[in-house]
This record gives C-alpha cells, sequence and structure tokens, in this order.
C-alpha cells in the first residue's frame, strides 16, 4: 500500500478498531435499553441522543480542526467518547444515560455518526494523491464495514455469558461495554501516533463557490439521512427480534452477512465511479436499494426479508466512498474539514430525527419505517442527479 502514508494506515487501523465496537454494540443496544425496561419511544430518544451528540461535536471540532489541527481535535474526541462509555457501565438512569449517549458517540446503526467521521475525512485526502482518494476512501469504508461485520457476530456474546457463566443478563450486556471501553483506548494510543494537520489561518472564509456546493450538498444529504434514521441497525435489530421472535444469534449473523456484502459494495464502488463518475455511482446504485428498503416489511416470512435486506445492504453503500471522495474534491484544501464537517452534521442531525419517530410508528405500523425512509432516500438521489451531474471534480475534467 505505498499509495498512502504512515498516517494514512494508521487511519485506517483506527477505523478499523472503532468500527469494530459499532458492530456489536448497534446491534445490542436497542435490546439492552429495552431489557433495561424502556419503552420502544424512549429507546429512541437515546438513539436519537446518541446521534445528536454526534452532529453537536461533529461541528465543534470541524470548525476548531482549522485552527488547533485535526490531530487534537480526534484525541480530544476520543477522550470525550470514553467518559460517555463509563457512564454506561456505572449507571442504568435514563437521564444520565442520555448523557452518556450524547458524548460517547455510540453508534446506533453501526456506522460511524460522531466526530471521527467528518475529522477522518478532512485528513485522509492528505495521505493520498487525487487519483488515489476514491481509493483511499473505498479501503477506508471496506475496513469499517468488514470490522463492523465481525463485531456484529459478537452481539450474541451476552448470550454465551448467560447460558455457560451464568452471568446476570444485565452484567452480561455490560461487560460487552466494558470491552468497547478498552477498544477507544487503543483508539486513542493510535491517534496519540499521528502527524498533525494544521492550517496557519484561525479562520477561514469560504469561497462563494465552495459554500454554494456545501449548502446543496448538505440539504440533500439530510434528506437521505432522514430517510436513513427510519431503519438504522437498532431498529431493523429490534424489528426482526419482534417481528419474528428473531434470537440474537440469528440477528448477528444476518447482520454479519449485511456488512461483508457493503465491504464488496465499496470495492466495487470506487471501479463503477473511474467508468461512469462519482454523481452516477451515487444515484444509480442508490435508488434500487431504496425500493429494496421499501419491499422489506411487506415480505411474507422471514426469509424473503433477510433476502430483501440483504440485496439493499449489497447497494445502499455503494454511494459513500463517491460521495465522500466527492464533497473533499470540490473545495479548496483548507476548506476540507468544514465542508466534512457541515455535511456530515446535516447528515447526523436529520438521522438524529429518524428513530424517535420511528420507535413510535414501529409500535404503530411495522411497514411505516421502512416506507418512510425508502421513500426520502428516493426523492434526495433524484435531485442530487439533476442537481450535480454535471458538476465534475478535477479527475473527472481531465
Amino acid at each position: 500500500m505505498g499509495w498512502i502514508s504512515k498516517d494514512g494506515k494508521l487511519i485506517l487501523i483506527t477505523r478499523g478498531i472503532r468500527s469494530f465496537g459499532y458492530g456489536f454494540i448497534s446491534v445490542l443496544l436497542g435490546i439492552y435499553l429495552t431489557e433495561l425496561g424502556f419503552k420502544p419511544f424512549l429507546v429512541g430518544i437515546l438513539l436519537s441522543a446518541a446521534i445528536a451528540g454526534g452532529a453537536l461535536f461533529t461541528i465543534i471540532t470541524g470548525r476548531y480542526a482549522v485552527i488547533y489541527g485535526l490531530k487534537k481535535m480526534l484525541l480530544s474526541s476520543i477522550i470525550l467518547s470514553l467518559l460517555g462509555i463509563a457512564i454506561f457501565l456505572i449507571t442504568e438512569n435514563f437521564i444520565f444515560l442520555i448523557l452518556g449517549a450524547m458524548i460517547s458517540f455510540l453508534s446506533p446503526s453501526g456506522r460511524e455518526l460522531g466526530p471521527f467521521l467528518s475529522l477522518e475525512q478532512a485528513y485522509l485526502p492528505f495521505t493520498v494523491s487525487d487519483d488515489n482518494r476514491t481509493k483511499a476512501f473505498s479501503f477506508w469504508n471496506i475496513i469499517a464495514t468488514f470490522s463492523a461485520s465481525v463485531g456484529t457476530l459478537l452481539g450474541s456474546l451476552p448470550l454465551f455469558l448467560q447460558g455457560y457463566f451464568g452471568i446476570e443478563k444485565i452484567l452480561s450486556f455490560k461487560l460487552m461495554f466494558a470491552f468497547y471501553l478498552i477498544l477507544n483506548m487503543i483508539a486513542l494510543l493510535l491517534y496519540a501516533s499521528i502527524s498533525e494537520v494544521k492550517f496557519t489561518r484561525e479562520k477561514i472564509k469560504l469561497t462563494e463557490k465552495s459554500k454554494k456546493i456545501i449548502t446543496k450538498l448538505s440539504f440533500l444529504f439530510a434528506i437521505d439521512s432522514l430517510g436513513g434514521g427510519f431503519v438504522i441497525t437498532s431498529i431493523l435489530s429490534l424489528w426482526f427480534y419482534s417481528k419474528f421472535n428473531t434470537p440474537l444469534t440469528t440477528i448477528s449473523a444476518i447482520f454479519f452477512a449485511a456488512g461483508l456484502l457493503e465491504a464488496l459494495s465499496y470495492y466495487l464502488s470506487e471501479k463503477l465511479a473511474k467508468k461512469i463518475g462519482l454523481v452516477n455511482t451515487m444515484v444509480f446504485t442508490h435508488i434500487p436499494s431504496s425500493i429494496f428498503l421499501i419491499l422489506i416489511p411487506f415480505a411474507p416470512n422471514f426469509y424473503l426479508a433477510v433476502a430483501l435486506l440483504l440485496l439493499r445492504q449489497l447497494l445502499s453503500e455503494m454511494d459513500v466512498p463517491p460521495r465522500q471522495s466527492y464533497v473533499v474534491a470540490m473545495v479548496n484544501p483548507e476548506e476540507k474539514s468544514i465542508a466534512t464537517s457541515t455535511t456530515n452534521l446535516a447528515k447526523i442531525l436529520a438521522s438524529s430525527i429518524g428513530p424517535a419517530v420511528a420507535g413510535r410508528v414501529l409500535f404503530l405500523t411495522a411497514f411505516s419505517p421502512f416506507v418512510i425512509g425508502g421513500s426520502l432516500k428516493i426523492i434526495y438521489d433524484v435531485i442530487l442527479y439533476f442537481d450535480f451531474r454535471n458538476l465534475k471534480p478535477p479527475e473527472e475534467k481531465n
């Protein structure tokens, strides 16, 4: 991997470690909160709090990264997350859990939603050339998805701890949070080893062109993420758990398979983007995946529902590396952290609405989250295509 610097490799490794933790936390989080006695609506509130906290610190770290550097913001974020995870270990109080959810940057979806997302996206382009930028994002996502998929297999570990060691149910879940805490400590050490990326200007003024692009993309990404918020992994896991009485071992296996398909899609997306362009790849793979999503709750049996989910997962994330590459390609170097933090903020804020609403409508009608989520995603794709199909990144202009 001579095409990426040492710092870039460390970012990829750290991404893998954190994503491994997200994998089992996303499967267990909603179920754990339910086992504590919280109703679906309150579970949704806690999941939304986790996403909202990620949004708040995304914008804070994105702005201050320009002044203090990307490395310092990464270190500050990981230390804060350690404090939040510790709260989940020591209390079951709803108010304190909301605080813990907000600062721990837990991922109900199994994907990055906190400040690390924007900071690493801003850092990664400095470790590769323009020609290898989309490739770097593909590897970044492949590693994250594969690691998260392996992590989902640990979602059934509480059952093992209960059955073979006689550990009490709630304690078995808390042990998983303790393991997650250890993973984040390792991430802290790795972040401490990378070089700093810092700009000399204390305040960055966006060009009018960049401001227009960032504003439009933020609005569109918000629509997409609002739809995605209705069907995060924790909600899907809870849906299979409630609808088909699916055991944790089976749920973990389903999301492991889904993660492998996502990892494959990231690899294919980089190849496809070179042939048809970033925007076309984003749109033409995303619409079919949303159709599969809408069909899931209408499946007459468990097996067809799983098949539709896996088909959806094969295509749903194929737009991610091109999208991430497109955002940083369309702005100046010193604007990258602002571009990534702003667009991700819009995504995170919008996605934070979905779980709370989904928790309510899931209780009323099981198909609503899927239909609402899929429809919003299709609307996003159509607008994106007509607004940006002629706006090319540097490598496509040549």
